[in-house]
């Protein structure tokens, strides 16, 4: 935008507001802030708070489509945003003058970024005045601007950006944690303030290690113990060690090396330690059998015999990568060591749980029912029922199991006994759904019809959208006469659309559905105003931001939630609206029937593409309803999503895998690019998805797993269960991620046939 086109546009904005300028001649403008001619301020290099490190895609086209528009506040400050993130730092600030000194829904945000364009141009007083004007409370602008006014503050050597800093970090949580500590470190530090710094440093090298303050903060905490300033040494094999630990925990294994490498060379570290960490690093890296091979090493070099068996632990849980008897075997052999030799050792507890959870999963796997059922048995006992020590994932995990293994085992009796002592024991656990309706399988099978018929009539009622309340729905549908229950708690998933629902939440209004105003607040409504007059301005992305601060700060508020996912899932934030709907409406989600539900499924179950899918599944006899599913899980109906393997787009088809598709078809192999395009990806995903059904025999169960956890581990899984009716083998699928994606597909699946 041209100085002229600027001019234009101001003498507009002022015409109206009622400015003195009405009745003047446009002219040039004069940039109300200079550029400092004196070099740049290192704090110009400081990391930037969201929205300010994001910019705005197009920033240059929407700036330039501003030219054209209609001359009012809203397109005024526009064009001052999308300035400022065209690095126009002067034009920006120019243009948000007018909006940043007069009262408005758009003033904050006017001064956030006039503020951010004064501090670019090293006017850093200027940009602290602006900053300062910024409510600490506020929402969505108020702990960024806190930080800003350290920096503006350290920039202009008052020792009042200390404070800043702190009152950064009382906030709360925030991408930039480390930035503050890193600040008020290095600050602490010139004004020999050392146990400030030492405080500031150790938190920040403890905490968030991984981060490029970290890296920068590890030299000056280094520095400050070499002259005895401080106790805190990053060098210590312990600190050293932690950190490793911490980077390899979040997969990490690049950042992670150079320490292992620097412990693996101290004499004074203990023997075993860096061998476990190496260990580690290989099997995140996916190099098994180095893994293998580093934990025996480790086990072997310890001297501290928890660490042993612990590297002991995990050379077994590395091998179960591996797929061979002998390996299973020798897997076995490791654990029940572990399990004799951990039983004579103090604070084992952690060891041995985890070590009979790994032993009860390969028994599983490899469908030895009775010997998993002992292990089952085992892990329940270390710890009394109700006590603060059964209340352990591995536990509760190993109680679930022990009465599905009694159903594969034909003892339904002990099956149905344990799965309702499972419930009593354990009545909000994520198994509570399945542990429903294997109750009734068992019933079913045990002869006992109508006590089946009740049970999973129970299963639709509390959870009829989703996984469990498609497979209930099925069984009541093929049970003779009993469609549904003969009470009047029928399954709101099955109730005619626009029928009254049963639920005492849904008795008013629009039932589980139905929005519900909370917001009250002056801070709140201001906030809501606030991000309409953004939408208004044309800044979808700044609104979101707006919207999101006010959810989180208000998560139950349904009106708010929805308000916000529908703009988030435009931007293309899809995780951020499903969480925001699962926070408010979660009653609605698990219980709504298909019209309560309707104004919510475009954001929740996105159907997006359907003719392509239907076109490409034409002939095949596969539900379109499955492929859904599967976009929706892989993508989130996103055509431009690329994981970290590498896979793009919808179906997230690997450019390997479309290659080698197109050969065996005589197709030009299309490029990465080429499979963002919609139609071309869910060409070869659907391609993909139909060699593996047809490998596995239409089977959906073992055509997902594939997927997931690859054909060679899947190939055991068959060969051990694939003699079990599909549901059970689901559920006997010992890869958590595995069968937790399995039934997230097939639930999508269900509600996609419910709702389209």
């Amino acid at each position: 935008m041209t100085h002229a086109m600027l001019a234009a546009l101001l003498a507009a904005l002022l015409s109206v507001l009622g400015g003195p300028a009405l009745a003047q001649k446009p002219q040039a403008p004069k940039p109300a802030v200079q550029k400092n001619q004196a070099a740049p301020s290192p704090a110009q290099d400081f990391p930037m708070p969201r929205p300010l490190s994001q910019g705005l895609p197009r920033a240059r086209e929407r700036l330039a489509a501003l030219a054209a528009a209609p001359h009012t506040p809203e397109t005024v400050f526009a064009a001052g945003v999308l300035q400022a993130a065209g690095r126009q730092w002067a034009e920006a600030a120019l243009s948000l003058a007018p909006v940043a000194e007069r009262q408005s829904p758009l003033t904050a945000w006017a001064r956030f970024y006039r503020g951010f364009a004064r501090y670019r141009l090293g006017d850093f007083r200027a940009a602290l005045a602006d900053f300062d004007t910024i409510d600490p409370a506020d929402p969505a602008l108020g702990q960024e601007a806190l930080l800003l006014q350290g920096y503006c503050l350290e920039a202009l050597n008052d020792p009042q950006a200390a404070g800043r800093y702190r009152r950064f970090l009382d906030a709360g949580d925030n991408p930039l944690r480390a930035a503050a500590l890193l600040r008020l470190g290095a600050l602490a530090a010139q004004a020999g303030d050392n146990a400030a710094a030492e405080a500031a440093l150790a938190e920040l090298l403890r905490t968030l290690p991984w981060t490029a303050s970290a890296e920068k903060g590890e030299p000056l905490a280094r520095e400050l113990r070499a002259k005895g300033l401080i106790a805190f040494d990053p060098d210590d094999p312990s600190e050293m060690y932690h950190r490793a630990d911490l980077l390899l925990n979040r997969s990490m294994a690049a950042k992670a090396r150079p320490l292992i490498s620097a412990l693996s060379a101290l004499p004074a570290v203990q023997p075993g330690r860096a061998l476990y960490l190496e260990a580690k690093s290989a099997y995140i890296r996916r190099d098994t059998a180095a893994a293998v091979q580093l934990y025996e090493d480790a086990a072997r070099a310890a001297t501290d015999p928890l660490l042993a068996l612990w590297a002991q632990y995990h050379q077994a849980r590395a091998m179960w990568r591996f797929s061979g008897p002998d390996d299973a075997a020798r897997m076995e052999d490791l654990l029940q060591d572990v399990l004799v030799r951990g039983a004579k050792l103090p604070g084992s507890g952690e060891l041995l749980e985890t070590s009979r959870r790994l032993l009860l999963l390969l028994r599983l796997e490899r469908g030895r029912f009775p010997e998993a059922l002992e292990a089952a048995l085992q892990l329940e006992a270390q710890a009394p029922a109700g006590s603060s020590q059964a209340r352990t994932q591995a536990r509760e995990q190993a109680v679930w199991l022990a009465g599905l293994i009694r159903f594969a085992l034909a003892d339904y009796q002990g099956a149905a006994k344990g799965l309702e002592a499972f419930a009593a024991e354990y009545p909000d656990s994520d198994f509570a759904p399945a542990a429903a309706y294997w109750r009734a399988r068992a019933a079913q099978a045990a002869g006992n019809a109508e006590t089946a018929r009740q049970g999973l009539a129970r299963v639709l009622e509390r959870w009829p959208n989703g996984y469990y309340g498609m497979l209930a729905r099925e069984r009541l549908a093929g049970t003779s006469g009993a469609a549904r229950p003969d009470t009047e708690q029928g399954s709101q998933a099955e109730a005619a659309p626009g029928a009254a629902s049963d639920q005492p939440e849904a008795k008013a209004g629009m039932g589980l559905c139905a929005p519900d105003f909370g917001l009250q607040d002056s801070g709140a409504v201001q906030g809501l105003a606030r991000a309409e007059a953004l939408l208004a301005a044309q800044l979808p992305e700044l609104a979101e931001r707006e919207l999101g601060a006010l959810n989180a700060a208000s998560p139950q508020d349904a009106a708010l939630a929805l308000r916000y996912a529908r703009l988030a899932s435009e931007q293309g934030n899809h995780g951020n609206a499903v969480r925001a709907l699962g926070r408010a409406l979660g009653p609605c989600l698990a219980r709504g029937t298909p019209e309560e539900l309707r104004p919510l499924r475009d954001i929740f179950y996105p159907s997006r593409y359907a003719g392509i899918v239907d076109a490409q599944l034409a002939g095949t006899g596969v539900d379109p309803a499955i492929i859904r599913g599967l976009i929706r899980q892989e993508s989130f109906f996103e055509p431009d999503a690329v994981s970290g393997a590498g896979a793009v787009g919808l179906m997230q088809v690997l450019p390997s895998t479309a290659a080698s598709l197109a050969a065996k078809n005589g197709e030009r192999t299309p490029g990465a690019e080429s499979l963002k395009d919609p139609a071309v990806n869910i060409r070869f995903g659907v391609r993909y998805f139909l060699e593996r059904y047809n490998e596995y025999g239409g089977n959906l169960p073992l055509t997902l797993s594939s997927y997931n956890a690859g054909r060679v581990k899947v190939g055991v899984w068959r060969e051990f269960l694939g003699g079990l009716d599909r549901e059970l083998f689901t559920e006997f699928i010992p890869y958590t991620e595995t069968r937790d994606y399995v039934k997230r597909i097939l639930g999508n699946q269900a509600m996609y046939r419910l709702l389209y």
